[in-house]
């Protein structure tokens, strides 16, 4: 899906008929966001505050909630109206005959709460947005006998329920239940504009894009801080006429994220999940009845950025990929491999665990599974929200694992990248292959200055280049094949004097050693690598030197130069296969997949 390539994400909301959009924040110098208020709220000695929410092109709205508020609580009661911007909605004036809270517009609904209430609030506090129909009957149930955040029992014009925000799945959107309310119904939260709450539980909303999620982010934290829970509750006819649109941003994500400690709420014993919600990718679910429930054979989707085709089959994470599924297959796993198009399915609610090899993609978790990240490339592409949307987060580089968990508040664990000994082993090597005896590289120009490749030229290697790209760059002696099998690349890396690898700067900073070291040293190859961070931490082995300079590349690259014997090769190659293998990979993945999905299911 394009929405979740790189450089590609969109910012715009999907708006479904019948919804109006909530986009991007306003943007103008005169639409100001709220985050609280100076110092304590004022508590008024009034019975009832009612606060009138209002979209800045629904202004014709706010008299018709005002008169039901007098209505309900007499002609002095304290109401007042406030409007906020959404998705860059039209502005409405100010009649002068409502009781405005204040005379310009704020940045969302969020914000809106918080001018509102900033001026103080009664002993009961009653919100209602003009999206809502409600008469002074039902105002009057609601505000009656308050002592915790409710939300009243809400239909849509279409009669659909609207019973409160239930978290079917920890660290998931929460639904929006769609069943009727019984009374005094306990939810993690109000997700509709029409509540009431006592004044000791009134704390400062979220400035959130996600109207749902705001207001469930507020009556949860308003619960929270006066130690009780979130309700719904029959007051009477209560319709919302406008249904939001969602629009999940970074900061919603983190909310979300926050509440993966929490226990499920919802009804049902599974969840399936919806389609991403821009721009942040974010899925909501909404519970089914699963007829199984696995232990040991559990389903596993691998998601990579390699496209689907041709274009893609060459791609290094193919490899990888495909033999880290059959690893996981040799532990009685059923895997699939999803290419970028892939990422989401509409299957995908049968996946027990989804596990993302993050390159270049972002790939949105799936609610309805077990979440892994593994970072193998790319670091700086990845946020601190990305790492706070997945169940269990693991990266290839110990460096950057360190500095992303101190950062980001989320252990980040190493798991360096890995081979497949029934590839690359000892027994691939040729002595008199074209390749035996020289300076060897294997990869793509990828476009760029390779400098390890540069400089064995500049020092005058006796070098042999496989790949694509190379025919424009080097001279016709040193060029090999355009493309390799897997099993050519395994016996070029046996046969040669010495292969040569680098790295990404950002992989090299992160201490991300590249899956080809590890390759080289199973067929019993030697190594001359570009820096990176702890790698002799990681990987102290005789066959693997790393060249710091022009003049150490050209001593390491010199025919003369003294390297481990064929048989202490072959002791290298024997730990690395036993220790840095994909089945090895595949047991660390496999303990967390089943230790998250017992939480998830608790």
């Amino acid at each position: 899906m394009g929405l979740f390539r790189r450089k590609r994400r969109a910012d715009g909301a999907v708006v479904d008929v019948g919804q109006e959009a909530r986009g991007a924040s306003a943007t103008s110098t005169d639409v100001v966001r709220v985050t609280g208020w100076d110092g304590d709220l004022p508590s008024l000695d009034t019975p009832v505050t009612v606060f009138v929410t209002t979209r800045s092109d629904r202004h014709a709205e706010v008299p018709r909630l005002v008169a039901a508020a007098r209505d309900a609580f007499g002609a002095d009661v304290d109401v007042r109206a406030v409007s906020y911007v959404a998705d860059a909605s039209p502005r409405d004036g100010f009649d002068p005959a409502q009781p405005w809270g204040r005379r310009g517009h704020v940045d969302g609904l969020g914000s809106a709460i918080n001018a509102g209430l900033a001026a103080g609030v009664g002993r009961t506090v009653v919100l209602v947005d003009t999206s809502v129909e409600v008469g002074p009957e039902a105002l009057r149930a609601l505000a009656h006998d308050v002592d915790r955040p409710t939300q009243a029992a809400v239909r849509t014009a279409d009669g659909v329920h609207r019973a409160g925000a239930r978290l079917v799945r920890p660290g998931a959107l929460p639904w929006s239940d769609d069943r009727a309310a019984p009374p005094d119904d306990v939810v993690l939260g109000v997700d509709q504009p029409v509540v009431s709450m006592p004044q000791g539980a009134v704390v400062p909303a979220p400035c959130l894009p996600d109207e749902r999620t705001t207001l469930t982010a507020w009556t949860a934290d308003a619960a929270a801080a006066a130690r009780t829970t979130v309700r719904t509750r029959a007051v009477g006819p209560v319709v919302r006429t406008v249904e939001p649109g969602r629009t999940v941003d970074a900061a919603v994500v983190d909310v979300v994220a926050s509440w993966r400690d929490r226990p499920a709420d919802g009804a049902g014993s599974g969840v399936v999940a919806g389609l991403p919600l821009p721009p942040w990718g974010a899925r909501p679910v909404s519970p089914v009845v699963r007829s199984r429930v696995r232990a040991d054979r559990l389903s596993w989707s691998v998601k990579i950025a390699a496209p689907a085709g041709p274009e893609g089959d060459g791609w290094g994470d193919v490899h990888f990929a495909t033999e880290l599924a059959a690893a996981l297959e040799r532990l009685g796993q059923d895997v699939r491999v999803d290419r970028r198009d892939a990422h989401v399915r509409d299957d995908d609610g049968d996946d027990d665990v989804t596990l993302v090899v993050r390159g270049l993609d972002r790939v949105p978790p799936n609610p309805a599974s077990v979440n892994l990240l593994w970072v193998i490339s790319h670091p700086d592409d990845v946020t601190d929200t990305e790492l706070r949307t997945f169940d269990r987060a693991f990266a290839a580089g110990p460096t950057w694992a360190a500095e992303a968990s101190a950062r980001s508040g989320v252990p980040v664990e190493p798991l360096l990248q890995a081979t497949d000994p029934s590839v690359f082993h000892p027994g691939t090597r040729s002595a008199t292959g074209a390749d035996a005896g020289r300076v060897v590289f294997v990869g793509s120009t990828r476009g760029t200055e390779r400098p390890i490749v540069t400089g064995a030229v500049s020092v005058g290697a006796d070098l042999r280049v496989h790949g694509p790209g190379w025919a424009a760059v080097l001279p016709p002696s040193l060029l090999g094949e355009p493309a390799l099998s897997r099993a050519e690349v395994a016996a070029a890396y046996a046969s040669a004097r010495v292969v040569l690898n680098d790295h990404w700067p950002d992989m090299a900073a992160g201490g991300f050693v590249s899956n080809r070291v590890f390759d080289v040293l199973a067929a019993g190859g030697v190594v001359v690598t570009d820096p990176v961070a702890g790698l002799e931490d990681v990987l102290d082995v005789p066959t693997l030197a790393v060249a710091r300079s022009r003049d150490g590349l050209a001593a390491l690259l010199d025919p003369a130069h003294p390297w481990p014997s064929a048989d202490e090769c072959a002791e290298v190659a024997a730990r690395i296969a036993a220790d840095h293998s994909f089945d090895a990979r595949a047991g660390v993945l496999l303990d967390a997949a089943r230790a998250e999905r017992a939480r998830l299911l608790r």
